[in-house]
C-alpha cells in the first residue's frame, strides 16, 4: 500500500499523472473478485496501439457523474476498430471527424489525408482470403507517408508473420 508522502512525490515526479485521482492519462480503477471471494481495487491501464494491433479491447465502466472521463486525439489509423463504424465527419470543423464517446473514454479524430488509404488497407485486412500482395502495396505507401497506428502494426505482422518457436 502507498502512503501519501509516496504517493505526492509520485505525483511530482510523473507530471502525466492526474492530481486529484493519482491516475495517469487513460487509467481507472475496477474492484474485482479473487477467487476467495475478496474484493480487490484493480488499476487497469489504457490499451497500447500494440495491444490493439493484437486484438485486445477494453471493457470500459459507465461514466457516471464522477468518472474521470479521458479525452484522446487521434488520427484514423490509432482509433480502436470497434469504432470505426462510428466516425462521421464533423460539418463544422474541416479537420476533423465527430467526437466519439465510448464510456469513460473520448476520441477526437483528427482528418488526414490519408483516411481512404486507412480504410482500404484495414478492409484488405478483414477480407477472408488475404491478399498479401494488396496489403503489402497498401502498406508501403501508407509507411512512406508516415502513418502510425495499430493498422500498420497489424499489416505488419499479416506481412512478416512472426517466426514459429519450438
Amino acid at each position: 500500500m502507498i502512503n501519501q508522502n509516496e504517493m505526492n512525490e509520485t505525483l511530482q515526479a510523473d507530471s502525466s499523472l492526474k492530481p486529484e485521482t493519482g491516475l495517469k492519462h487513460g487509467q481507472f480503477y475496477v474492484h474485482h473478485r479473487n477467487k476467495d471471494g475478496e474484493k480487490t481495487k484493480v488499476l487497469v491501464n489504457n490499451l497500447t496501439q500494440e495491444d490493439i494491433a493484437e486484438g485486445w479491447s477494453l471493457i470500459l465502466p459507465c461514466a457516471k457523474k464522477d468518472s474521470t472521463i479521458h479525452h484522446f486525439s487521434v488520427y484514423l489509423s490509432q482509433l480502436p476498430p470497434h469504432l470505426w463504424k462510428r466516425v462521421r465527419v464533423d460539418h463544422t470543423k474541416s479537420d476533423s471527424y465527430c467526437e466519439i464517446v465510448d464510456n469513460i473514454y473520448k476520441y477526437s479524430v483528427r482528418m488526414s489525408k490519408h483516411d481512404n488509404e486507412i480504410r482500404r488497407l484495414y478492409s484488405l485486412m478483414q477480407s477472408r482470403y488475404l491478399n498479401i500482395e494488396e496489403i503489402t502495396q497498401q502498406f508501403k505507401a501508407l509507411q512512406n507517408s508516415r502513418v502510425k497506428g495499430w493498422v500498420m502494426i497489424q499489416a505488419h505482422r499479416i506481412i512478416h508473420p512472426p517466426k514459429e518457436s519450438c
